[in-house]
């Protein structure tokens, strides 16, 4: 296989990503909200533990698929960046540090699924709200890994104009998401939602691009 035949692969791996998570955002059905009780939440949690589990698995496997795709992207941001690589290093930190604390979250809530019958309802609405923390706590690290990429996108031009406004908006978003650390309120939660769907539209426009203009090298 050739090296444009690669570049069109690692491409598809962002649209991957994004379907393997939208997958497991629906598995678990509707999630609790702020006026649920204790026990709520633990009912939610007995009568969804197997798509909570199924949903658990689909960040794990979106991972691979997303450095797969953020591997070609480095690729074109060192080109643009002249190998100076210095937001590319950014990007790439942001990015990690904000996947380490996805998977977190997911696991805490995977645990109290495989637990279920061993857990109690005020543990189950400490560890949900601490899952959601956890979540939240990712949103800057995430803008900062925007902010990296479209910075260069902006400055070389490697991405379309309008996609590096785009991926700045979503840096605002993800960095708006951390005030899903000091409450549990609903509209905080939306907001982190909202983050997550803009980020996906880019990453998918992005991969887009990518597939488009891929090249031998």
């Amino acid at each position: 296989m050739d090296d444009k035949k690669w570049e069109k692969l690692a491409a598809l791996g962002g649209v991957v990503f994004v379907v393997l998570n939208l997958v497991g955002i629906i598995a678990p059905g509707s999630p609790p909200s702020a006026d649920d009780t204790n026990d709520e939440v633990l009912k939610w949690f007995v009568d969804n533990a197997s798509g909570i589990k199924i949903a658990a698995l689909m960040p794990g496997l979106s991972i691979i698929a997303l450095v797969w795709w953020f591997g070609s992207l480095w690729r074109r941001m060192s080109k643009a960046e002249n190998g100076n690589h210095r937001l590319s290093v950014v990007a790439l930190v942001g990015l990690a540090a904000s996947g380490a604390l996805y998977l977190a979250s997911v696991s805490v809530v995977a645990t109290v699924a495989i637990q279920v019958d061993e857990v109690g309802a005020d543990p189950a609405k400490f560890f949900y709200v601490l899952s959601a923390v956890l979540l939240s706590m990712a949103g800057p690290f995430l803008a900062v890994h925007l902010l990296g990429v479209n910075a260069i996108a902006l400055r070389s031009g490697f991405l379309p104009k309008w996609v590096g406004y785009l991926g700045v908006f979503s840096a605002v978003l993800q960095a708006s998401s951390l005030l899903g650390a000091t409450t549990d309120a609903d509209p905080a939660t939306l907001l982190g939602f909202a983050a997550f769907i803009t980020w996906s539209v880019w990453i998918l426009v992005v991969s887009i691009h990518m597939w488009r203009t891929a090249e031998v090298n």
